[in-house]
């Protein structure tokens, strides 16, 4: 094992350790924090613990704080606000740490268990402050008052907060969340506190209203945030918040309100054309129009930079991150949102699901090639390989999980399967479905994934019905001699040739098209061999389309047929 991957095993988050700090205590008879001063103390005493384990003993305290009901709403809500105070310098740490370790952002997702980690200890923050809320008397004290607006602030921020991890997480916790959120707005309203705007903390003035953090988290799920991956969530929340206030919420559809919302249950956002005004409660409408000029003019800040720079905005990701991000915003929050292009066809039938590009070529059929004339040494060599390729496609075969189809279109299905058999989901994944009874392994890529209940549900775009496996050989040096030509051959096959997925058979060479191949095997200009009907027929990569961690999907050209090389 290397020192840089040692190194990163060492330095992720303990969440076994983490839960054990944060919830092995019960409750307690007599609570440690009595007064202000207690936790004041208390937060002393934390000042030079590592901010994983003093995350861990705020969340106990909370935690205990919950459970206990010695507490006054008053007090209860005045030593909440002390310890989310100190919280958010720990998850800024923690948060730094998964997104831009050692001061770099890290372009791709960090240790999922901070992750985990924030989503128990935003549980506890979350279900405190809603006893504070719940609590409050009918005449409460004058501080009680005074602070009631902060109150619904910061219960309705923890709430977004949990909401984004739980997208983040792909968590099926979401709908009991928007419950939370409409009927916290609701109460807000109720008590005419929703457009009050106050500072959320007194460390960060910024200020924010109960309508505010509502709005963000319209704003997030509009977003689709079940396609995005973990970091692309957090940077999308981090944008709402610096546009909300710019978003307006009526009560009646007008020329610029392209979206609403039915505030009950656990209704999301969606196009205001699909809403019925026959409904209790009426719905909310969602205009966006005003946050869009401000978007733009991010889009157009720090253009010709090098996109890999540390962003001038949020540090913790790169401009490149920003850019993509805002446009995708701008398409999803503008006049004229993104809409699925065919409709969906319910189903339920049972599926076979597989992942990953070793396991999906070893369940397509392989393209008829054609062996090279007097080739006796490759034919050999092939042949020696196909009890290895047989066992290595009965491996694949007992990888493939149990699964069912839910719904199909034209270029999608969407798939429910169990957590425990889809440990291997992530966005971008290569993936091969069978649909039984049928016979013919469809290819696709995992473009959403979300939860409902206790299934996990996979959106993937389907990119070909009738893949096929070719070989090619990627050394393309010249054969000048008898003995390059020997020293070509000697190898086992399996040492010079590789597998692609040939996505439309009737792209085959020598007419060019698109090549799956494993992540790393190309770039563009790469030239490979492919071995087809006694020809050795050379092509060139002539773009890239896709450089993942899953697969890359090249479009490659045939060259002159002078350059085609044949064994004489």
């Amino acid at each position: 094992m290397s020192m840089s991957v040692t190194l990163a095993i060492a330095s992720m988050l303990d969440l076994d350790r983490f839960r054990d700090r944060a919830f092995r205590r019960g409750a307690l008879p007599d609570h440690p924090l009595r007064t202000l001063a207690d936790a004041q103390k208390a937060l002393a005493d934390m000042a030079g613990s590592a901010p994983d384990a003093a995350l861990a003993e705020l969340t106990s305290l909370v935690k205990t704080m919950n459970e206990t009901q010695a507490f006054s709403a008053e007090r209860r809500a005045c030593i909440l606000f002390a310890l989310d105070e100190a919280a958010r310098d720990l998850w800024g740490a923690l948060g730094a740490q998964y997104l831009a370790p050692g001061g770099k952002p890290l372009a791709r997702d960090g240790d999922v268990n901070i992750l985990r980690a924030f989503f128990d200890s935003a549980s506890e923050f979350t279900d405190g402050f809603a006893i504070a809320i719940d609590e409050t008397p009918a005449e409460p004290s004058p501080w009680l008052r005074a602070n009631l607006t902060r109150l619904y602030l910061r219960s309705l921020r923890w709430i977004g907060r949990r909401l984004a991890l739980s997208h983040m997480l792909h968590l099926p916790v979401t709908g009991a969340l928007w419950e939370r959120l409409h009927w916290r707005y609701a109460a807000a309203e109720r008590a005419n506190l929703a457009n009050l705007v106050q500072p959320v903390l007194e460390s960060n003035r910024y200020p924010s209203s109960p309508r505010q953090e509502y709005v963000r988290c319209l704003l997030l799920e509009l977003a689709a945030p079940d396609s995005m991956t973990a970091r692309e969530v957090e940077l999308a929340f981090r944008v709402t918040g610096r546009v909300a206030q710019c978003v307006r919420l009526e009560s009646q559809r007008s020329t610029s309100t392209v979206f609403g919302v039915v505030p009950a249950s656990d209704s999301r956002p969606v196009p205001a054309g699909r809403l019925s005004t026959n409904v209790v409660p009426a719905p909310i409408f969602i205009d966006t129009s005003l946050c869009l000029p401000k978007l733009r003019a991010w889009l157009e800040r720090d253009m010709g930079r090098d996109p890999k720079e540390p962003d001038t905005l949020f540090p913790d990701f790169t401009l490149g991150e920003r850019f993509k991000m805002v446009d995708r915003l701008l398409q999803h929050w503008g006049m004229d949102p993104p809409q699925r292009r065919s409709r969906r066809v319910a189903m339920a039938n049972p599926a076979r699901v597989i992942s990953g590009f070793d396991n999906v070529v070893n369940v397509l059929p392989t393209f008829a090639q054609g062996a090279l004339p007097k080739s006796r040494d490759l034919q050999l060599q092939i042949d020696d390989t196909s009890q290895t390729l047989t066992r290595a496609k009965l491996r694949a075969a007992r990888q493939v999980g149990a699964a069912r189809v839910i719904d199909a279109s034209n270029g999608g299905l969407g798939i429910a399967l169990r957590p425990a058999d889809a440990r291997w989901a992530a966005l971008g994944a290569l993936v091969a479905v069978l649909i039984e009874p049928g016979k013919d392994w469809v290819v696709g890529v995992v473009r959403r994934i979300f939860s409902i209940d206790e299934e996990l549900r996979l959106g993937v775009r389907v990119l070909s019905t009738r893949a096929q496996v070719i070989s090619l050989c990627p050394e393309t040096v010249t054969r000048d001699s008898v003995w390059e030509d020997a020293m070509r051959f000697e190898a086992t096959f399996t040492d010079h040739f590789k597998r692609a997925i040939v996505l439309d058979p009737l792209s085959m060479p020598p007419h060019g098209g698109d090549l799956v191949v494993e992540p790393g095997l190309a770039s563009k200009g790469s030239q490979f061999d492919v071995p087809l009907n006694g020809a050795m027929q050379r092509i060139r990569v002539s773009r890239m389309l896709h450089t993942g961690d899953s697969y890359h999907r090249m479009v490659y050209e045939c060259l002159t047929h002078g350059n085609c090389l044949t064994r004489e």
